[in-house]
């Protein structure tokens, strides 16, 4: 059986919250928690306030809503 959405680019999407702000960013699909850790280091040397949660939605197809614009079940 072939899988038809063989091509379509996929990735993990990441929302960090922050105390007074959030972030939304992407890692690639290979991507491992070191990655993560890392980029969510980086991060939060830019944002003021601690980490308060970390939501992060693995192997999303493009097409799929985004954190802030859709609600329901994915």
């Amino acid at each position: 059986m072939q899988d038809p959405h063989i091509g379509q680019a996929t990735q993990n999407r990441v929302m960090a919250v922050f105390e007074s702000s959030a972030a939304v960013f992407e890692l690639p699909r290979a991507a491992t928690l070191e990655d993560l850790a890392g980029r969510l280091a980086h991060l939060s040397e830019g944002h003021d306030g601690a980490l308060m949660s970390v939501d992060v939605r693995v192997g999303l197809r493009r097409d799929r809503r985004s954190f802030m614009g859709g609600g329901g079940a994915q």
